[in-house]
């Protein structure tokens, strides 16, 4: 049987959400080259300030979360300063993820197979088996990882620019890109030691 349109539409709708992670790392790769062309560029300034309006996005997420964490965890000043770290925390390292993400949504889009296939740790089956010379414990980088540490570099030099260029707007989201691409490049390589 075929269909209802509003069927397909929320499946449609369903199946494209994941590629937010694709639009957020566009976002924030090409943040930077933004800020040089509207510092080089002023009379593109009203550009900037109409999708400046795309921030009240965030602080509706900031809200609605705020009021699942005050109804879980109680409200008052020092659960909503708790909440503040946790959410920047939070975005931050979703942020950092946004690489990986991407790449999986674009191997999605283009109908690569991945197969999703639980294994026993180190692959250990039984109190015989050794974890020592494991595949598991490889210490070759993955192209991923030297690419989130540039990334981490990015958007250091991101915050960095801001200060000769007075252009501070952009700076919280630099951060947080830093901290994300940071926090996933180092567990990345504290996991190879």
């Amino acid at each position: 049987s075929s269909l209802h349109f509003k069927t397909k539409f929320h499946g449609f709708m369903h199946l494209l959400n994941s590629s937010m992670f694709l639009f957020v790392f566009a976002v924030a790769l090409l943040s930077i080259p933004m800020m040089h062309i509207k510092s080089t560029h002023p009379d593109l300034a009203w550009v900037f300030e109409v999708t400046s309006f795309f921030i009240v996005s965030t602080l509706i997420l900031f809200v609605c979360y705020w009021f699942t964490f005050k109804n879980i965890q109680g409200g008052g000043f020092e659960k909503f300063l708790e909440y503040i770290v946790l959410f920047f925390t939070f975005f931050s390292v979703a942020l950092g993820f946004s690489l990986h993400n991407s790449l999986a949504v674009l191997e999605g889009h283009s109908g690569k197979r991945s197969e999703f296939v639980r294994t026993p740790k180190f692959n250990i089956n039984n109190l015989k088996d050794s974890w020592k010379g494991n595949r598991y414990l490889t210490k070759k980088l993955s192209p991923n990882v030297v690419i989130e540490g540039l990334l981490m570099g990015y958007f250091l030099y991101g915050m960095y620019v801001a200060v000769p260029l007075n252009d501070f707007g952009l700076f919280p989201f630099h951060f947080m890109l830093f901290l994300g691409f940071g926090f996933v490049f180092f567990s990345s390589i504290s996991s190879k030691i």
